[in-house]
């Protein structure tokens, strides 16, 4: 039979079914032969490890809180600036006397602990245009930054007792967070001494520079200023006296107006006054010829020969004067009541506070007899004769706006 010719539509059949039956078939193979492989390659190549997450530098601020409450910087291992500046006392002294200290731990403080807060705007020390004493840390002024107020305790014979920058500085290497130090201050592993110390006391003053707990004003007072709630009649009464320059007076050391730029009270004004506290008994005071001048001296000499000065102690913030006690310099008041109960009778009843001697009060007596006239009078004071511009009542209610001081107030529980 002759061959005759295929339609179109057959040879294009045939082909596409020689397609299907493998004609493309080599390169679908090659391409799953190639990803086989490189799976089979993956699977047997060692696992990447992951880039280490950084550990974060810690800051100044943070060593400073551990330098704060580090008892080994001390040289009787038993002090650390937290031991003085406790947290639940308003960062002022434990409950006691004056506090002990030295290379042993048995050298008496010569002052009693202020308080750690509300230093801020302390500024450095100086004198105002009317030549009057402000500013500075310390009883009496003598460190301008919170640094110099940290280097302070740490060199003092009779607090944590560092006989030089030497001896800190070994102590500090010794340190299990010596590593941290050095980090946050971007010190190298062979920092000097000086490089040691002054990191260190950067850190302390940076953190209380920075922990709210240095200046929280949470206080009832706070609150009360804030419209969150209000004083009770007693605490109202009490602030009136506080405020009112014929009664209490307090306010014009203890200013309770709002401080320029942060806008809430700091209750001092920084400014200093020789009160006429009565001599306390101390390791100090055992010599009769014994005098603690404040801005004259010892711990500053500076001042020596400004006679004038001399007994004059800086005003301490009353916030949390409640919890601070014992109360001034030398620590001779243990009670909110008994230092009311001082301004308003120091010079009416000299003798509750002053020992007699032959018959006669010896006023004034934690003062040489040639600077007593140092000694403040005006309001609250009052000369033998006059009336009280404290009475007992205008005494009891200042102590209850006092206790309005106290940071840490809370609402009652359902209450806005």
């Amino acid at each position: 039979m002759p061959t005759r010719l295929r339609p179109a539509w057959f040879i294009a059949l045939l082909i596409a079914g020689l397609s299907g039956c493998g004609g493309g078939s080599t390169t679908v193979d090659a391409s799953t032969q190639s990803q086989d492989a490189t799976a089979n390659a993956e699977a047997v190549r060692t696992p990447r490890t992951p880039a280490p997450t950084p550990v974060p530098v810690p800051t100044l601020a943070d060593v400073g809180n551990r330098l704060f409450n580090e008892v080994s910087l001390s040289a009787s291992g038993k002090l650390a600036c937290a031991t003085c500046h406790v947290e639940t006392r308003g960062h002022a002294d434990a409950p006691g006397f004056l506090p002990l200290g030295g290379a042993d731990g048995t050298h008496q403080g010569l002052r009693s602990t202020p308080s750690a807060r509300y230093l801020d705007q302390a500024g450095a020390f100086g004198f105002d245009a009317q030549g009057r004493p402000r500013g500075g840390l310390f009883w009496d002024g003598r460190a301008n930054t919170r640094q110099q107020q940290a280097r302070g305790p740490l060199f003092n014979a009779d607090e944590m007792a560092n006989t030089g920058v030497a001896a800190l500085a070994t102590r500090l290497r010794a340190l299990p967070y010596a590593g941290d130090l050095r980090a946050a201050a971007a010190l190298p592993a062979a920092a000097t001494d000086d490089q040691l110390v002054d990191a260190a006391v950067n850190a302390l003053a940076r953190f209380q520079a920075e922990d709210t707990r240095f200046h929280p004003f949470t206080s009832k007072f706070d609150a009360v200023q804030d419209g969150r709630t209000t004083f009770t009649a007693q605490e109202q009464r009490g602030l009136a006296a506080f405020n009112d320059p014929q009664r209490g007076n307090c306010a014009s050391c203890h200013d309770s107006r709002p401080a320029p730029g942060i806008g809430r009270a700091l209750f001092t004004n920084f400014s200093y006054h020789a009160l006429g506290v009565p001599r306390n008994r101390s390791q100090a005071t055992a010599d009769p010829s014994f005098f603690d001048l404040g801005l004259c001296g010892p711990q500053r000499s500076d001042l020596a020969g400004r006679n004038d000065l001399c007994g004059m102690f800086r005003t301490p913030s009353l916030r949390n004067v409640a919890l601070t006690a014992p109360y001034f310099h030398n620590a001779s008041f243990a009670t909110l009541e008994d230092v009311v109960t001082f301004y308003a009778t120091r010079d009416l009843d000299p003798a509750r506070w002053y020992p007699t001697v032959n018959g006669q009060v010896q006023l004034y007596n934690d003062l040489p007899a040639g600077l007593r006239t140092n000694v403040q009078r005006g309001a609250p004071f009052r000369r033998a004769g006059q009336p009280p511009a404290i009475t007992p009542q205008d005494a009891a209610d200042i102590v209850a706006f006092l206790r309005t001081l106290t940071d840490g107030f809370a609402l009652p529980a359902g209450t806005q």
